[in-house]
């Protein structure tokens, strides 16, 4: 993994956090995925007649990574509305990176070095402990892990689907065709889904500045991690990518005021200690 890469995957996890920061401060979460969603839509699907047609072979990925994605968006905004930021963003995030090191030998056909697979467990442990960071078992937010463990695989099917996708095209072509179209499709698929959810020019006006940043951490957060799956290992890239929980799990803590205490600061450590492993022995 060059330096680029490693630091193009870094830059991509902080702008994952950006978007998903103001989604969780947004007063309607439907209204603005459908907003940001749309405007990265609108905006890149004219580039489509500039660039070379997505390969017949990644039709098939890239049908089912938008679908996926709706229920993503969906159960996304349920994880916001029921929990904190620093709670139920490291759950969704973390686990698929411990399913993930199980399943990557046997679906890409990929073998994982030991110091590899101590590196992503110990990001997986990391993350769990966030489960416990409020207290006992008593105060565990069911409802926002119920809903953040159904994210949770939905992250991992998704990520499977994107990783052959972009194999079998171009990272680039791939996203591109994505990212024209997901925001299209959810907004004609959200009214029939959710009542009262109408966006007008009014609400992108009166949120422009929020929305045009979402859109734009939107697309630029998920490009490195997707092109990092087409020339390393899928379970080391989305673990690394995972290092965007430390910083949300910060900005819940300080600048949110959620609760967390000292196992929220020992996950952090942990995460950001498989992190730099990663990095070392990325050439394994």
């Amino acid at each position: 993994m060059t330096n680029f890469l490693f630091l193009a995957i870094l830059s991509g996890a902080i702008g994952h956090v950006i978007w998903n920061a103001l989604l969780k401060k947004s007063d309607d979460k439907i209204k603005f995925m459908r907003a940001f969603t749309l405007l990265s839509s609108l905006i890149l699907l004219p580039l489509l007649f500039f660039f070379e047609p997505l390969p017949k072979s990644a039709w098939p990925f890239f049908f089912l990574t938008i679908v996926i994605h709706v229920f993503y968006k969906i159960f996304l905004c349920k994880v916001y509305d029921y929990s904190g930021l620093s709670f139920g963003y490291p759950i969704a995030r973390g686990l698929p990176s411990l399913i993930l090191l199980v399943i990557t030998p046997y679906i890409f056909g990929e073998t994982l070095k030991l110091n590899n697979q101590i590196a992503i467990l110990i990001i997986s442990l990391g993350i769990l402990l966030l489960v416990f960071s409020e207290g006992n078992f008593k105060k565990i937010n069911f409802q926002g892990l119920t809903y953040s463990l159904i994210v949770a695989l939905i992250i991992i099917a998704y990520t499977i689907t994107d990783a052959k996708g972009a194999r079998a095209s171009n990272a680039l072509i791939y996203l591109l065709y994505y990212f024209s179209l997901d925001g299209l499709i959810f907004n004609i698929i959200a009214p029939f889904i959710f009542k009262n959810k109408e966006i007008d020019l009014k609400y992108f006006l009166k949120n422009l500045k929020n929305i045009s940043i979402a859109a734009f951490f939107n697309v630029y957060s998920y490009l490195p991690a997707v092109y990092g799956y087409t020339i390393g290992k899928v379970a080391v890239i989305a673990a690394l990518r995972e290092i965007s929980i430390l910083f949300a799990s910060l900005y819940g803590l300080f600048i949110l005021k959620e609760k967390g205490g000292y196992l929220a600061f020992i996950s952090a450590v942990m995460i950001l200690a498989g992190c730099i492993l990663i990095k070392l022995f990325s050439f394994e």
